[in-house]
């Protein structure tokens, strides 16, 4: 007994499993998470250090190789990263998927620990976050006042903003920008200290001996216990300049004496505008593998609780938002999904001409696309885009076999039927070939679970998401689908005029096609001709096409980076940030952008800007961020004070990252700078790359300070002393602190701007020898004039150089790593070359989606060898594969479409449908030859038969795709590329397999028996 035949036994058990699919799928839809993306994040630990004053050599040989060498101990690291610069040092460290980032910071923070020690005393206690300090924020906020100055919301954001924002789920951390934090400043008088005989060191050991609090215990006696608590800190402007510096015979030297005293703010080297207007700007970064949906839901409500309590004329505003765009594709998916189930259905209207025939498939898409919803919260995916798409993509696929199965039963109750006997024995006699296509479309998701990389966890949830709603259809179309049709189908309910129509176009349309497919039996040469060569064309334009990792997504934003000569002072890099915004605040005005943020000092590096420009939503314009930046390059080329390059993000989390980024390692810095020197100059002389950036040049101004050793032994004054003087007065040390309204701020000791400013200021400074006196360092240090480098980099502790670099128009990704390959080829065995970003991506996947379709077919064509008993039937279906990748890649030449991931999955995914279609032709020829007729008359009879179910499948399979194609707003290009590969590629073989596999069947099978399909068809209900 089948599944049909106990339903139709049974339609009341029938419809309570179809129920219970739908019921089960409503619950796991509701408790399943929305976000852009499968969750696909791997772990990322930053591990900062800040050491004041040290430059980027010092920072590297005493920070970096004590930091990475205790890092390098934790299990499952993928990747170290490291940037030693002015200032302290940043290490990334990157983890293997599937590694818990709680417990990833954990194991960080032990081995980190556990060599504190062995860092410099001057440096500061290290600090580990659970993100990439330096990555993109998914929010950004702007806080304006009218009342407040830059200090005063910096601290407002510091005390009651920043702390509640990063208590939300899944917020790693939030960035203020254009900060200005309050500290105590003291400023040295060098004049003043020459004239009381004071120095730099005896002021900031006054400080540190001065302004302290230590616990002084508590007082016991029989009955009460007393705590005791020393007010030795120092709480104001007045008592700081009150603190004694020396007292002697010669009197007392206060700190008002010597120094200017003021509160005033920790730095000034940065600066934030939103849209002209100066600002601070807040970023929110997320946790590694937080959901983006979830952290903008909650920020943006605590935003609005947060606005009511805002001094008087104090704004909070969001200005970019990352979910907006989540949210606009996945209302876009879900409206091409409303419009693609209408227009199947509308397809089998077509072909069944009866709303009661109709039913009967169209009940059959909301059981499997719902109940596939409890199948996806099962597996503990999510509801996104890629899982969406798979969802409009089954569409055409769950209506497929409730179509066969219908057609099956509506043409035998013409032929004499009853209804229910109809309905048995035409479920019955299409059951093999509804479950091989099943099997054959299920076992085609499969490899696309074994790509590699992040990519193959995204298009794991994709294609488990296919598989799961075509196993419900098929258990659908075999179950309730023969039940409604014993009810709802009787004889002669087709006698409409439109059903008449309908009717003589089919059978004119099978008539000829029978005729046709006679002729070319007759003349196989040809149709294997036309055959070979289309499939040959297929590698030819695969090689041809241009190749990226994603479509070029409207994410609604671009960015601009600007990069000023080293030495730059924040005022140069200002004016080039200037004179950018200027020529972007046209497109404002035109209603094209909304918003524009820029960040001058980014990193509080006084070179750098970042600015980051918000479109209008996707309907208010008319014009993407690509086409904008197309208009601005040629003018931002024409900006000579700093270096600019632009770019807009793509798909998968792309964030800010540029067109191709690549890493240079070897054994030494000298080798590393000379390696990818020579390829940064191989790949400025290329004009397929233009804003090619080294992030190694030693150009950046400075000076060595050599200490006359033996001068300063014999007059009493140790190296330490000099090294103390020279960062007191010019690193801006942080000697101690002081307390303010509950909050801690930094005591900064430091020189006035203008007493640093050339080498005289340094020669001038005082040091005590051992006889007492004062002595300028004039006579103890040779100033030498030399470059150096910004910074020093490693990866995965190897001395590293990063080149990025912008594509120019019209050049692909996968062109431009061939260049790299092929440049690199020319350069010593030394050098290695590694890939971040989506050149990264790209590798990972370019040569894991070949794989993935051998194997794809290779499990298909095991899947059919073990159906049909046969190793020769799987060939005759799965020769029109070929054709299939040829339809989609002509599609794609004639679009000027590039070949991307999601092209290259739609192409895997035609492996399964083109089968389907053999499947019907194949399966029902061979149970034609049971009942006698030779194999010529049994292939054309079966293809003719079988043509008005495969014209359904196919054209509900193709419209379905249609609003794929024809969508608009967010995520539209990704969409685009699929629907047209699927479109074009299944169109086209579909075409031409009704005529290839009846040729192949006719060839293949001439001679042989019909053992071959006895086997195969022992498992088969008998055709009644």
């Amino acid at each position: 007994m089948t599944l049909s035949d106990l339903s139709i036994r049974r339609p009341v058990l029938a419809t309570v499993m179809s129920i219970l699919i739908v019921v089960i799928g409503v619950a796991g839809l509701m408790r399943m998470p929305v976000r852009e993306l499968p969750n696909t994040s791997t772990a990322q630990i930053t591990v900062s250090v800040p050491y004041i004053g040290a430059g980027p050599g010092v920072v590297d040989s005493e920070l970096a190789t004590v930091i990475e060498g205790a890092i390098s101990s934790v299990a499952g690291i993928d990747s170290i990263s490291t940037e030693s610069e002015l200032g302290g040092l940043r290490t990334v460290i990157t983890f293997e998927q599937g590694r818990d980032i709680d417990q990833a910071a954990s194991d960080i923070r032990a081995a980190v620990q556990s060599v504190t020690g062995d860092l410099p005393a001057e440096a500061e206690e290290p600090q580990v976050e659970k993100n990439n300090s330096q990555g993109d924020p998914i929010i950004w906020m702007t806080m304006t006042s009218d009342s407040l100055s830059a200090p005063e919301l910096t601290d407002y954001a510091d005390r009651f903003i920043t702390d509640r924002l990063e208590t939300l789920s899944g917020v790693a951390a939030v960035q203020i920008y254009g900060d200005r934090p309050y500290a105590m400043r003291v400023w040295l008088d060098p004049d003043a200290m020459a004239a009381r005989g004071v120095t730099a060191n005896e002021i900031a050991a006054a400080l540190r001996a001065n302004n302290l609090e230590l616990p002084a215990g508590q007082l016991e006696s029989d009955s009460r216990t007393y705590l005791l608590r020393t007010q030795t800190r120092l709480t104001s402007v007045a008592e700081f300049e009150q603190l004694i510096v020396r007292s002697d015979d010669g009197g007392r030297v206060l700190l008002g004496d010597v120094t200017r005293v003021e509160i005033g703010t920790e730095s000034d080297n940065s600066e934030f505008r939103a849209n002209g207007e100066t600002a601070i700007g807040l970023g929110v970064l997320r946790q590694s593998s937080a959901n983006t949906l979830s952290i903008s839901s909650a920020v943006r409500a605590e935003v609005e609780d947060i606005a009511t309590q805002l001094p008087g004329g104090t704004e909070l505003n969001i200005s970019s938002d990352d979910a907006d765009f989540i949210r606009n594709s996945i209302r876009q998916v879900l409206t091409t999904l409303a419009i693609s189930v209408a227009i199947v259905v509308a397809v089998i209207y077509l072909f069944l001409t009866s709303i009661r025939a109709t039913i009967v498939p169209a009940v059959c898409i909301p059981i499997a696309l719902v109940g596939a919803c409890a199948g996806i919260a099962i597996a503990g995916f999510s509801i996104n885009t890629l899982t969406l798409f798979a969802l409009i993509l089954a569409i055409g696929l769950v209506v497929d076999d409730a179509i066969v199965v219908l057609e099956n039963i509506e043409r035998r109750i013409e032929e004499g039927d009853t209804p229910g006997e109809a309905a048995r024995s035409g479920a019955n006699q299409v059951f093999f070939a509804v479950v091989s296509t099943s099997a054959v479309l299920i076992s085609v998701f499969v490899p696309l679970s074994f790509l590699q990389g992040e990519l193959g966890k995204l298009f794991r949830e994709f294609g488990v998401t296919l598989a799961i709603a075509v196993a419900l259809s098929t258990f659908v179309a075999l179950t309730l689908c023969p039940v409604i049709a014993s009810r709802v189908l009787t004889k002669g309910m087709n006698k409409s005029r439109f059903s008449r129509l309908v009717q003589k176009v089919t059978k004119s349309t099978s008539n000829g096609y029978r005729n046709l497919l006679t002729r070319a039996i007759g003349a196989p040469l040809a149709v294997l001709a036309i055959a070979a060569a289309l499939s040959g064309m297929s590698w030819t334009l695969y090689q041809q096409l241009p190749s990226q990792l994603t479509p070029d997504s409207d994410r609604g934003i671009f960015f601009v980076s600007v990069q000023a000569p080293p030495g730059s002072a924040l005022g140069l890099t200002d004016a080039a940030v200037d004179r950018v915004e200027e020529l972007i605040a046209p497109y404002r005005d035109r209603g094209v952008v909304a918003d524009t943020i820029a960040i001058v000092g980014q990193y509080g590096e006084t070179g750098r800007a970042f600015v980051v420009t918000i479109m209008t939503p996707w309907g208010e314009r008319d014009m993407g961020p690509r086409d904008v930046l197309a208009e601005l390059r040629p003018k931002f080329a024409q900006i000579t004070t700093a270096n600019v390059r632009s770019f807009a993000p793509s798909g998968f989390d792309a964030g800010g990252g540029s067109g191709l980024e690549l890493i240079v390692t070897a054994p030494s810095f000298e080798e590393a700078a000379d390696y990818s020197g020579r390829m940064a100059d191989a790949l400025r002389s290329d004009p397929d790359f233009v804003g090619v950036r080294r992030n190694y040049e030693v150009n950046t101004p400075g000076y060595d300070i050599d200490v006359n050793r033996e001068m300063a032994r014999e007059i009493g004054v140790d190296v330490r002393t000099i090294s103390d003087a020279v960062r007191t007065f010019f690193a801006s040390a942080e000697v101690t602190e002081f307390i303010s309204r509950d909050r801690q701020y930094p005591v900064i000791l430091q020189a006035p701007d203008a007493r640093r400013a050339d080498t005289d200021d340094l020669r001038n400074v005082n040091v005590r020898v051992s006889s007492g006196a004062l002595v300028p360092l004039d006579g103890l240090v040779t100033l030498e004039r030399r470059a150096s480098v910004a910074a020093y980099n490693r990866y995965n502790r190897q001395p590293s150089v990063e080149i990025s670099a912008s594509l120019a128009d019209g050049v692909d990704l996968g062109s431009a790593i061939s260049k790299v390959e092929s440049l690199a080829g020319d350069l010593p065995p030394q050098m290695q070359i590694s890939y971040a970003g989506q050149a990264q991506s790209f590798q990972e996947t370019s040569g894991g989606i070949a794989v993935t379709f051998a194997l794809a077919l290779l499990i298909v064509f095991l899947v059919l060898a073990a159906q049909f008993e046969s190793f020769i039937q799987p060939v005759v279906i799965l020769l029109s594969v070929p054709l299939a990748a040829a339809g989609a890649l002509v599609t794609l030449f004639l679009l000027g479409e590039a070949i991307n991931i999601y092209t290259q999955v739609g192409m895997v995914m035609l492996i399964g449908l083109m089968a389907k279609n053999g499947i019907l032709i194949v399966e029902f020829a061979n149970q034609l030859r049971r009942e006698g007729c030779d194999v010529r008359d049994a292939v054309i009879e079966a293809a003719a038969v079988r043509l008005r179910p495969i014209l359904m499948t196919v054209m509900s399979t193709v419209l379905g795709a249609v609003p794929l194609v024809l969508s608009s707003g967010a995520g539209a290009a990704s969409r685009f590329s699929i629907g047209i590969v699927i479109i074009g590629g299944f169109l086209f073989a579909s075409i031409l397999t009704l005529f290839l596999t009846p040729v192949l069947y006719d060839l293949l099978q001439w001679n042989r028996n019909t053992e071959d399909t006895d086997a195969a068809t022992d498992a088969e209900p008998a055709a009644n």
